[in-house]
């Protein structure tokens, strides 16, 4: 609201502005009455409407919300756990929506005081019926006026017969041309717009223009101005006046007089009036959304990037439990439907092109997807499939729960990261197979392990999706973010390891990469709970023989923004630089730190070490530079480590 108030009040200002400087001098007052209630009311359509804009060759930054990581054709499925935001009391936000309806309700009293006296005079009036419209006679001083078809008229205030048809004549004027409604309308715009000073200059405005139309009109008549000036004058130490009147005596004595005795404005002035019409172009232009590249974008309101509640994938809003609860459900039909309607193009994966790519799009109200645009590419073939799969959401009538910010519905934006990876089976694909020895671990096999539920499909590659999918389907039914953890602000990425054997159960099971020690139980309990279901998991295998075969499965616990606490365990570097990141081939590390043993290691998604260097006589400084150009496209993570503490950030190869 308070932004809206805020485009509202600048449109004001701008037509205003011209009519201040150009248009209020001269004697055209019918079309300076029209221009000032056009002003007021089409400044109230120009923020809303949803103008279109030229695209822009800009990129936008990436936003700091994103979806759950997709994991397309890869063993280790990345999982995030998200714990739930905690109340973050009143914000200054809250804090001006309140100031905010406080001065509405102020302003409303305001109003309803104007009317009710109003009326009060009138029930307390004798009332007598004139020629197109009433008379209303009363007992209290003040001078005359009229709202609407009334004229109030004071016995306490007697004057001369032939001021007396002039005031008649003037107030008639006010009447005729529906003066009141101006009136009212502008004290209406007052109570919902009181914190805009725009709204005020305008009543002003338009109420000497009024008084400019009844002059006029009573001088249509009476050609002696002089006379009728001094009538005005007279009158000037005026009685009590009411906010909603039209009164034959104005606070701008001195204009009205001017007005009254200038000539009148030549016709060219009226060329003045199509000054409106490029003003009204820089608004549209200064409200106008950027599209999408390459088509028509659909505009919005104003758009969030975080809200109280976010936006969730269709299908869980009928399921029992909390809007957390919902929000994991929501996120696991997403992926499904990501993995299920995604392909890897045939020719990213002849060129062994992997990593990741990122989607930006926005739910509208209604639960629309539009404005969709990927802002980090991977290639061209891969950009168009991420495309092609989230625009279907809304062909297949796929409609989005929008996002809620004080309980109404909100334009959200999200960011849709989606990996694609190459199984080092298929990089491997012309390799020769050793020969498999009884008790030998494989990490890449012909056949894959796969996590029981999906037998039955027929599709090697299919089956293999829906099994990933379950596996993700049973761990974010059963992880739980540690309370301590949380507490403490501690995130990031575990790495768990385990080994799938001739059986289908999971022995050896470990941390090879640790967040805290509750976290690392954590996922190492979910993890065994594998072995306690019915059926395990089906063995892979290797030259059609049952072999084991290790996983590596990354965990990433992730607390909201509003939750973050700086963690106790966190390893304090200065001078810090990783650069360039993305990276396209070298990466430069520099930092300094105590002078104690320590470790640099950088891992890809599966936990797997591209990068180890320990380091037991560090001096304090490090400054050096990582050869990575062997290392396939993708998201990496660099992990600076002393002790119990530990540094981590996220590194691009592109």
């Amino acid at each position: 609201m308070i932004t809206y108030i805020l485009g509202v009040t600048l449109c004001w200002a701008a037509f205003y502005v011209l009519y201040a400087c150009l248009l209020s001098r001269s004697t055209f007052f019918k079309i300076n009455r029209a221009y000032l209630l056009g002003a007021l009311l089409l400044s109230l359509v120009l923020p809303l409407v949803k103008w279109p804009a030229p695209a822009s060759g800009s990129s936008a930054e990436m936003a700091v919300i994103t979806l759950q990581p997709i994991t397309v054709g890869i063993q280790a499925v990345e999982v995030v756990v998200t714990a739930t935001a905690s109340d973050p009391g009143l914000s200054l936000w809250d804090v001006l929506l309140a100031l905010y309806w406080l001065g509405v309700a102020f302003s409303a009293l305001r109003f309803g005081y104007g009317l009710s006296k109003l009326w009060r005079l009138y029930r307390q009036s004798e009332r007598q019926k004139a020629k197109g419209y009433t008379l209303a006679l009363t007992e209290t001083w003040h001078t005359p006026f009229s709202f609407f078809r009334v004229l109030f008229w004071s016995r306490q205030m007697p004057y001369p017969p032939e001021d007396e048809e002039k005031i008649i004549r003037h107030e008639q004027a006010h009447m005729h041309q529906w003066h009141s409604l101006d009136v009212l309308l502008v004290e209406l715009l007052s109570i919902l717009f009181w914190p805009s000073p725009m709204v005020f200059l305008y009543s002003r405005s338009l109420r000497v223009v009024h008084e400019y139309l009844a002059d006029h009109a009573v001088l249509r008549h009476y050609s002696r101005k002089k006379q009728y000036g001094h009538l005005l004058l007279r009158q000037a130490q005026a009685g009590p006046q009411i906010a909603l009147a039209n009164y034959f005596l104005n606070s701008q004595l001195k204009k009205r007089i001017v007005m009254m005795t200038k000539t009148k404005s030549k016709r060219q002035v009226l060329t003045r009036y199509l000054l409106v019409l490029p003003l009204l172009f820089g608004l549209v232009l200064a409200f106008a959304q950027q599209p999408e590249k390459g088509k028509e974008a659909k505009t919005y309101g104003e758009i969030f990037k975080v809200v109280e509640e976010m936006p969730r994938f269709p299908g869980c809003e009928g399921n029992e439990g909390s809007a957390s609860d919902k929000m994991n459900c929501a996120n696991m039909k997403l992926m499904e439907y990501i993995g299920a309607s995604l392909k890897y193009p045939e020719d990213a994966r002849k060129a062994n092109i992997e990593g990741m790519a990122v989607v930006r799009f926005i739910i509208n109200t209604e639960g629309e997807l539009g404005n969709i645009e990927i802002v980090r590419s991977l290639s061209p073939s891969i950009d168009a499939e991420v495309i092609r799969v989230v625009e279907q959401m809304n062909e297949k009538g796929l409609r989005w729960r929008p996002g809620y910010q004080r309980g109404k519905a909100v334009d959200v934006e999200l960011n849709l990261p989606v990996k694609f990876s190459l199984g080092d089976g298929e990089k491997r694909a012309d390799a020769e197979i050793p020969a498999t020895g009884q008790d030998e671990v494989f990490k890449v096999v012909e056949e894959m392990p796969l996590f029981p539920g999906c037998e039955d499909v027929a599709d090697a590659a299919a089956r293999k999706k829906c099994a990933d999918m379950k596996m993700l389907e049973f761990i974010f039914s059963q992880l739980k973010y540690p309370q301590d953890a949380r507490d403490a602000g501690i995130e990031g990425t575990v790495v768990a390891s385990f080994v799938v054997n001739k059986e289908g159960r999971l022995e050896d099971i470990k941390a090879v990469r640790s967040v805290s020690p509750s976290i690392d139980a954590e996922v190492l309990r979910v993890i065994g709970l594998m072995n306690d279901m019915e059926q395990g998991w089906v063995p892979g295998k290797q030259r059609g023989k049952v072999v084991k075969v290790q996983f590596n499965l990354p965990v990433q616990f992730k607390l909201d923004d509003k939750d973050k606490k700086p963690a106790a365990n966190t390893l304090e570097l200065k001078q810090l630089s990783v650069s360039p990141n993305p990276a396209a081939g070298t990466l430069n590390l520099r930092f300094e730190a105590e002078a104690l043993p320590t470790t640099i290691r950088i891992m890809d998604g599966s936990g797997r070490e591209v990068l180890y260097e320990n380091l037991e006589g560090f001096d304090g400084r490090y400054d050096k530079a990582f050869d990575l150009s062997r290392q396939p496209r993708g998201a990496y993570v660099l992990l600076i480590s002393q002790g119990n503490k530990a540094y981590t950030e996220k590194v691009i190869l592109k």
